[in-house]
């Protein structure tokens, strides 16, 4: 009888390609990938890779079990997901990613909202930057993620996405800056000013820079910070402004430690977005978690979750 666990780990060579990346998302040596792949091999009777020094690929035999695989693990989620009652599991684990502003100022509430029906289960939340987030989602090292803003004109194409929201990047500033009375801004008054942003590889900073520029707006960086703390700090005792979503000043705004400027014509927006494997079915915990979402973020009602 096949063994699943094999299968799962023949699985995640194909994706990747060779023994050492499957071993790497796996948490695994390369000799332990190797060895269950030569029992699944000696267990079938057939060799299912050719090996080289670029890594492996499959042999006429290993993609009939490939396709075979894909049907299997489709057939376990589906049993999963028409059987498995979360809020009776006395165990269970959710592992996401998100993007810093996502992470730190909007995931919290997710997670108090959902463990509160949900006590038993554990969220495990990472924070990084688009690009690893999308990795690790497509790697299996995350089941789902949280964007705000852009993904590559070219993404891989297992990857999935679904816009939650749009959010309204607006002008932030401390009490010494001399935009503080003002109840708006007009985009041309970003000219020139002093702004404080992210570090320059992120994709917040690359977003906005280029989105100004678009705009004819040229500001001077006064400071780039690699977090949103940062920023708001400097920015409450300052004379620099930044550009944020709101959510990220929230407690700030409304203790009058720094005011909150929409631009007028609302030009700078950027997208919450959910994104994951497409080739790899939603468990019953992560739906749960989503539809907990669902009464937040209308569109993720598109996704059947229920």
């Amino acid at each position: 009888m096949l063994d699943l666990y094999k299968l799962h780990i023949f699985s995640v060579v194909v994706q990747t390609g060779s023994f050492s990346a499957a071993a790497d998302q796996l948490y695994m040596t390369q000799s332990a990938v190797s060895q269950h792949i030569k029992e699944l091999e000696g267990s079938l009777g057939r060799q299912l890779f050719q090996r080289g020094r670029r890594g492996v690929r499959l042999t006429p035999h290993g993609e009939v079990l490939n396709r075979y695989t894909g049907e299997i693990f489709e057939l376990v989620a589906k049993a999963e997901n028409a059987l498995v009652n979360v809020e009776q599991l006395t165990s269970g684990r959710i592992s996401l990613g998100a993007t810093p502003g996502i992470g730190v100022y909007l995931v919290p509430d997710w997670v108090q909202h959902f463990r509160a029906r949900y006590a038993r289960i554990t969220v495990a939340m990472q924070t990084d930057i688009t690009a690893r987030i999308v990795a690790d989602v497509l790697g299996g090292r995350l089941e789902i993620g949280f964007i705000e803003g852009e993904l590559d004109d070219q993404p891989n194409p297992r990857l999935a996405s679904l816009i939650l929201e749009e959010i309204e990047q607006q002008v932030i500033v401390g009490f010494k800056h001399p935009y503080w009375d003002r109840q708006a801004i007009e985009l041309h008054d970003l000219h020139q000013q002093s702004l404080i942003v992210r570090e320059a590889n992120s994709h917040s900073r690359i977003w906005l820079e280029r989105s100004l520029h678009q705009h004819g707006i040229e500001p001077l960086i006064g400071a780039e910070f690699d977090n949103l703390e940062s920023i708001k700090r400097a920015i409450s005792v300052g004379r620099c402004l930044a550009i944020l979503p709101p959510y990220v000043v929230q407690t700030e705004a409304q203790q009058g430690l720094l005011h909150v400027l929409p631009i007028v014509g609302r030009p700078l927006t950027r997208s919450l977005k959910l994104i994951w494997d497409s080739q790899v079915s939603l468990s019953p915990i992560v739906r749960a978690f989503l539809l907990e979402l669902a009464s937040r973020y209308p569109p993720l009602q598109s996704l059947s979750i229920a």
